[in-house]
């Protein structure tokens, strides 16, 4: 009983971790990103994973279902969602840029720029709306 509930103290620190990481983590990933987060984990699993092979099934089946049970929990909960996944949030509202939302979210300026880019757009200002996405991505409607 002890492997799986620290296989659940793994899983609810990891689900911490990105959610302190923010949006930002999620969908504008830098490969230093990626290394700090892998090696978290990795770190966290090494702390919570006892020796053989039993305990390692125990691990996984124990982190699936709790990822599981989560994913059922915010389709279900939207409450629950927006504490485990954020909320969408404005970036850009009538071709202005929300300074305030930017920091809030830990992005920068030049990245909200390269997001509008990729989507077509040159400047903030042929924007009516773009929002940092709860997955990380940014999407903007063009402004008329």
């Amino acid at each position: 009983m002890l492997q799986v509930g620290q296989a659940v103290a793994w899983y609810l620190s990891i689900v911490l971790i990105m959610r302190a990481s923010g949006k930002r983590l999620a969908g504008q990933m830098q490969t230093l990103d990626l290394i700090i987060l892998i090696t978290l984990g990795v770190v966290l699993q090494t702390a919570a994973l006892e020796e053989g092979a039993s305990n390692a099934v125990i691990f996984v089946l124990t982190v699936f279902l709790a990822h599981r049970l989560l994913n059922l929990g915010c389709r279900r909960l939207p409450w629950l969602r927006g504490l485990v996944r954020g909320r969408p949030r404005a970036l850009v509202r009538d071709g202005v840029v929300i300074e305030s939302a930017l920091e809030h979210e830990g992005v920068t300026r030049d990245e909200l720029l390269a997001g509008l880019r990729k989507l077509g757009y040159d400047t903030p200002e042929q924007v009516n709306l773009a929002i940092l996405e709860e997955t990380g991505a940014i999407s903007a409607i063009e402004r008329r």
